[in-house]
C-alpha cells in the first residue's frame, strides 16, 4: 500500500493505492471509510448499499462484531472479505468499535481488553496477529493502548505510550515475517493523549519504522460522545502531532467527529476518517441536513433534524428536495416520522440510506473545494450553519 500527496499543504488531496489484492484500485483523499458491523453496513443489505453508491469504497471493519469469525476463517482458509461476500471492497481492520464507548481502565501489562458480543477478550500481540492473519485485511492498525482522553492522568498516558511501543514492535516482527501479511499495509498508532511530550515520544519511536501510515489515536474513548468534542479541544494536540509526522504517509483519525470538526482536522492535515457519525445519527432517529441549501422548504439552517418530533407528523416534504438519495426521492418526513413512532425497521434503513449518501457527498464536496482552492469558503459556510443550528437548539 502506498500514499502519494499532491502537496505538503495541510488540507491536501492525496491518492491511496497499491493494494495487493486489488492493484488497480485507488482512492482520493480526504477519504471517508464506510463503517461496518459484522461485515456489512448497519441497517443496509449489500444490494441496498450498492444503490446508495456504485463507486468503489473502503470499508472499516472492527473486531468486536467480527472476532467470533476467526476460527471459521482459519478453517476455511479464506479472507474476511470473501467470508462476508464483500470481496469487491478494500477493507481496513481496526481494534475497537468506534461507534460505541470503549470501557476504560481494563488494560493488562501485555494485552489489550476487547469488548465483543460474548464479553471481555484479552488480546496479546500474538493473539491479535493471529486474527489479522486469519482476516487478511488489505491494511490494518497495530495493536495499541488508546485508552486515553482529555482527562487522562500523566501516569495513564505514559503507560499507553509504553505499552503501545511494545505491542507495535511485536506486531511488526510478526508482520514482516509473515508471507500473508508482509505485502499488506500496517499503520502505526500515535498515542499520548493530550500530552504533547508524550506524543513526541510516540512519534519518535514510530517515524522510522516500515509503516504505511499513522492513526492519530488516544483522543477519546469512542462512542456517540465524540460528536460533541470540539475542534478547539483537539486542535493543538493534532496540529503538534501532524507537524512531527512524515508528510508522505497517510494520516487516519477514527471516531464519530461532527462535520465541523472533520473540516478542521482536514485543514490540519488528516487524510482519512470513518462514517460512524452517520450511523450514530441514524441511531438517534435523525437525518443529516447540513448539506442542504434549500432554505425555502428544507429548513437548511438545521444541522440534523429529528424525524421523531411531532412537528413532522404532517410534513409531506422530503428531508431535502434537492437530495438524490432513494429516501428523499421516494419518501416524506411524515412517513419517516410514522416509521419511527411505530418502530418499524424500515425507518432506520431509510435514515441510514440518506445519512450515508449525505456524508459521501460531504467528502466529495471537500475534495472538490481543495482542488478548486475554495476549502476555506466551504469550511466557513458549514461553521456558520452549525452555529445557527446550535443557537436555535439552545446549545450555545
Amino acid at each position: 500500500m502506498k500514499f502519494l500527496a499532491d502537496s505538503v499543504a495541510r488540507a491536501r488531496i492525496g491518492t491511496l493505492s497499491g493494494f495487493e489484492r486489488m492493484p488497480n484500485v485507488s482512492f482520493e483523499t480526504p477519504l471517508l471509510m464506510i463503517y461496518t458491523k459484522g461485515g456489512g453496513v448497519p441497517h443496509l443489505t449489500k444490494d441496498v448499499f450498492k444503490m446508495v453508491t456504485t463507486k468503489q469504497q473502503l470499508l472499516s471493519v472492527s473486531l468486536p462484531s467480527t472476532i467470533s469469525m476467526k476460527d471459521t476463517l482459519k478453517e476455511l482458509n479464506i479472507s474476511f472479505a470473501e467470508f462476508v461476500c464483500m470481496e469487491e471492497y478494500i477493507n481496513f481492520l481496526s481494534i475497537h468499535d468506534i461507534a460505541y464507548t470503549t470501557n476504560s481502565g481494563f488494560q493488562r501489562l501485555d494485552s489489550i481488553s476487547l469488548w465483543s458480543r460474548t464479553g471481555r477478550v484479552f488480546l496479546t500481540a500474538k493473539d491479535y496477529m493471529e486474527i489479522v492473519q486469519a482476516f487478511k485485511p488489505d491494511f490494518y492498525v497495530a495493536l495499541c493502548d488508546g485508552d486515553t482522553n482529555v482527562n487522562s492522568s500523566a501516569k495513564r498516558v505514559s503507560k499507553a505510550v509504553s505499552r503501545s511501543k511494545v505491542l507495535l514492535e511485536q506486531c511488526l516482527d510478526i508482520h514482516l515475517g509473515s508471507d500473508t501479511l508482509k505485502s499488506k499495509g500496517i499503520l502505526g498508532p500515535v498515542e499520548g493523549g493530550y500530552n504533547l511530550e508524550a506524543r513526541e515520544e510516540s512519534i519518535s519511536y514510530l517515524k522510522d519504522k516500515p509503516l504505511a501510515g499513522f492513526v492519530i489515536d488516544g483522543l477519546h474513548n469512542n462512542g456517540p460522545s465524540v460528536q460533541n468534542v470540539s475542534s478547539e479541544q483537539v486542535k493543538q494536540v493534532v496540529q503538534h502531532t501532524i507537524n512531527l509526522l512524515p508528510a508522505d504517509k497517510v494520516r487516519v483519525s477514527m471516531g464519530c467527529w461532527n462535520p465541523t470538526t472533520v473540516l478542521d482536522l482536514i485543514e490540519l492535515g488528516v487524510d482519512i476518517f470513518d462514517s460512524s457519525y452517520p450511523y450514530v445519527i441514524t441511531e438517534q432517529s435523525k437525518a443529516l441536513n447540513f448539506m442542504c441549501d434549500c432554505s425555502d422548504t428544507c429548513a437548511s439552517d438545521e444541522y440534523a433534524i429529528s424525524v421523531a418530533e411531532k412537528r413532522y407528523k404532517d410534513d409531506f416534504s422530503p428531508i431535502c428536495k434537492k437530495c438524490t438519495c432513494i429516501t428523499c426521492k421516494n419518501h416524506t418526513k411524515a412517513y419517516l416520522h410514522h416509521l419511527q413512532q411505530t418502530k418499524e425497521m424500515l425507518g432506520s434503513v431509510l435514515l441510514m440510506i440518506h445519512n450515508t449518501h449525505q456524508y459521501l457527498d460531504f467528502f466529495t464536496a471537500i475534495r472538490d473545494s481543495i482542488r478548486n482552492g475554495t476549502f476555506n469558503q466551504l469550511r466557513t459556510k458549514f461553521v456558520q450553519k452549525t452555529l445557527l443550528s446550535n443557537c436555535k437548539s439552545g446549545t450555545v
